[in-house]
């Protein structure tokens, strides 16, 4: 072969070689630009994934959220198939090793009891065990709540739940209090009825799998100068059922 094509072969496979190099230098950088989070699609997660729009649009990052049960949208943020998930209590940290906490509380859960035309003298889980109870798959909160009680239906949706409630087939649900006033926003709901206090009342926060170990402590810093701010709170306040 002529020496002079010699040459220009070699600088080419140099240039080729140069440019895979770099793309692969650049890839994780570049998946970052857009991520996926699990969430069980409560109304509650819905605006804690407004938080964190905005919190990872200061990163230059896009998110979206993926609504899906919410006992599989675990599995697929501990496993990699989603990026990780909206919000989730501590208590999962557990059964779910590879999901990374991001240390500032996104938004907050009150667990409630709602019923339909009739309402608890007292609000104590004593009360509550005596009842006819619906509760959420996957709402970890209430799964432990409930836990070794005998009379439970526990069912993947919530909507479902809630006709049992309004056919006289449930006594009460015990759900999270942004879902339970989304319900009460709608026609025909007169009858229902949140039990005060809440039962448990329990900050949430945002997890990433640990494939995005790097950015923990971009995204804390943002989110901690958004609480400090008071920007979570205004977001939050802007959002929430009055």
């Amino acid at each position: 072969m002529d020496p002079g094509a010699i040459r220009v072969y070699v600088q080419g496979m140099r240039i080729i070689l140069f440019c895979i190099f770099a793309l692969l230098l650049g890839a994780p950088a570049w998946a970052q630009d857009h991520l996926v989070f699990g969430y069980g699609g409560s109304a509650l997660s819905e605006n804690s994934l407004k938080v964190l729009k905005e919190a990872y649009k200061r990163l230059g990052i896009t998110i979206e959220g993926r609504q899906m049960p919410a006992a599989r949208s675990l599995e697929m943020a501990e496993g990699g198939l989603v990026d990780g998930e909206v919000n989730r209590i501590r208590a999962i940290e557990e059964e779910y090793p590879h999901l990374l906490r991001i240390d500032v509380p996104v938004n907050r859960l009150e667990g409630v009891v709602v019923t339909c035309n009739s309402r608890l003298e007292h609000v104590t889980m004593e009360a509550v065990r005596k009842l006819h109870l619906g509760i959420k798959i996957g709402n970890r909160y209430a799964e432990m709540l409930t836990d070794g009680m005998p009379d439970v239906v526990r069912l993947p949706r919530e909507d479902r739940l809630m006709i049992l409630l309004l056919e006289g087939r449930l006594d009460a649900l015990l759900v999270d209090r942004a879902w339970a006033e989304s319900e009460l926003a709608k026609p025909g709901m007169q009858c229902l009825r949140i039990n005060e206090p809440p039962v448990i009342v329990v900050p949430l926060y945002h997890y990433l799998n640990n494939s995005h170990a790097d950015l923990v402590p971009r995204i804390t810093g943002e989110l901690r100068a958004m609480h400090d701010s008071g920007e979570i709170d205004r977001i939050l306040g802007d959002i929430r059922p009055r």
